[in-house]
């Protein structure tokens, strides 16, 4: 999989393993609560007069239905916030590290390189367990906390997986590569050596030979 988002540049040869977003079901519960407070509000305003939210029995019944139409304004916001800022969440999986797109108004980019994380984990409550979602953080070396967060995912263990796969492989390459160089000096020391043991040899040899 290589579908670059167009929100996020990466190197040439930086390949995109995983792109993923929270459920947008995580919005049920605020829109739970919304329809419920704006049923009682409509109910409330069809009783008119006698209803909890009239202070006096003259209060006729448009005033009673503008005054229920604007106390519904902040759970229907609520509503339509909850969904926006979920659905400008982007989470994205490279070869190379780890990046989060957030922001409805401004665009914020996180980005974790793979070779700076020191542990994952993942966390599920009891909704989490019973309909396969969670969360993934990630945290790096020398943080007392988290420094990143793939929030609300559906089916999050073959994503951690992934993750864990692809911190392994880098690992693996930077080892070996730290390795390659490790060799290249030392054979540069060597043969610098060994140019200064034949340079004290001649010597030696010239030395022997006027006597």
């Amino acid at each position: 999989m290589d579908s670059r988002p167009d929100w996020l540049s990466l190197d040439s040869d930086e390949t995109v393993v995983w792109r993923g977003a929270p459920r947008i079901r995580r919005i049920l519960p605020t829109a739970v609560v919304a329809a419920l407070w704006i049923a009682l509000l409509a109910l409330g305003a069809t009783l008119g007069p006698q209803s909890v939210l009239a202070s006096a029995s003259t209060l006729p019944g448009t005033f009673l239905a503008a005054g229920a139409v604007l106390l519904a304004l902040p759970a229907v916001a609520a509503v339509v916030g909850s969904y926006l800022h979920t659905t400008h969440v982007e989470y994205v999986l490279t070869d190379r590290g780890l990046y989060r797109k957030a922001g409805v108004v401004s665009m914020r980019v996180s980005r974790v390189g793979l070779s700076a994380v020191e542990r994952t984990s993942l966390s599920k409550g009891v909704w989490g367990n019973v309909f396969d979602y969670g969360t993934i953080s990630i945290s790096t070396a020398g943080s007392d906390g988290v420094d990143l967060q793939f929030t609300d995912l559906d089916d999050p263990n073959p994503v951690r997986a992934e993750i864990r796969r692809l911190i392994g492989t880098d690992r693996t390459r930077r080892d070996a590569d730290a390795g390659a160089s490790i060799d290249a000096a030392t054979a540069d020391a060597l043969i610098d050596e060994f140019g200064s043991l034949r340079a004290s040899a001649a010597r030696v040899d010239r030395a022997v030979s006027e006597r």
